[in-house]
């Protein structure tokens, strides 16, 4: 009988002591499972940040740019003037310099448009401008008047056009010479002719459009500057 309770004591002693092992040796492997389950998320999260990390670089360049472009937009606006200047042809007044006899003069012009042959041009104070023919325009100033009147593509010859006006009105017409004609007169054709105390100039010019000009003017009078300089603004319409 005592052996019978000798053997149970040392079943039940070792069962006892195998518990305890199991236990001891579970605790390590439960610790050692958190260990790694730590370190695993170490790793999830250094594989995240990089993550982030790319995505704000991708998005770096396009909100650098994205902040370029306004500076872009203030240059620009900053560039654009307020509002444009007009060209000097559309200024409804303008001032004219001219030679009469040795001095230089100025004067006001205003802007006049001519609606028989579609032209305009400055025309100075005590001036005006008249239509006289269905081809043709008059600047008048008391006993002065210039006569205007555009060529057509086929009237080239300034040479012929200008002498056959000049000598319709004096037989001994002169040819002068056009280095002295304020620009762009320098290239024109320009006769003179004399007839019962009148002067009479006739230029053909291809600037700075096809022209024929026949000034008629007291010979005692120099208007040649002052018309010269209306006709030099003339511009087709």
């Amino acid at each position: 009988m005592d052996r019978y309770w000798k053997l149970l004591f040392s079943l039940a002693v070792v069962s006892v002591l195998l518990t305890g092992c199991g236990t001891k040796a579970q605790e390590p492997e439960t610790a050692a499972a958190r260990e790694q389950q730590t370190a695993d998320s170490k790793e999830t999260s250094a594989d995240v940040q990089p993550t982030n990390e790319n995505l704000a670089s991708s998005a770096g360049p396009s909100a650098a740019a994205a902040g370029g472009q306004a500076p872009a937009k203030e240059e620009t606006a900053e560039q654009t003037p307020a509002g444009k200047e007009k060209p000097a042809s559309s200024q409804p007044t303008t001032s004219l310099s001219y030679r009469t006899g040795n001095q230089t003069v100025t004067k006001t012009a205003t802007l006049q448009t001519s609606d028989n042959q579609h032209f305009s041009l400055y025309v100075l104070e005590g001036w005006t401008l008249d239509a006289e023919e269905p081809n043709a325009d008059v600047l008048l100033h008391g006993d002065t008047f210039a006569r205007i009147r555009l060529l057509s593509g086929g009237e080239t010859n300034y040479e012929q056009l200008a002498k056959e006006h000049a000598q319709a009105v004096d037989a001994d017409a002169a040819r002068q010479q056009t280095d002295e004609l304020p620009k762009p007169f320098t290239d024109a054709v320009w006769y003179t002719a004399q007839a019962d105390g009148v002067t009479v100039h006739v230029i053909a010019s291809a600037q700075p459009t096809p022209m024929l000009l026949t000034v008629h003017a007291p010979s005692k009078e120099d208007v040649l500057g002052a018309v010269l300089a209306m006709a030099a603004t003339l511009q087709k319409q």
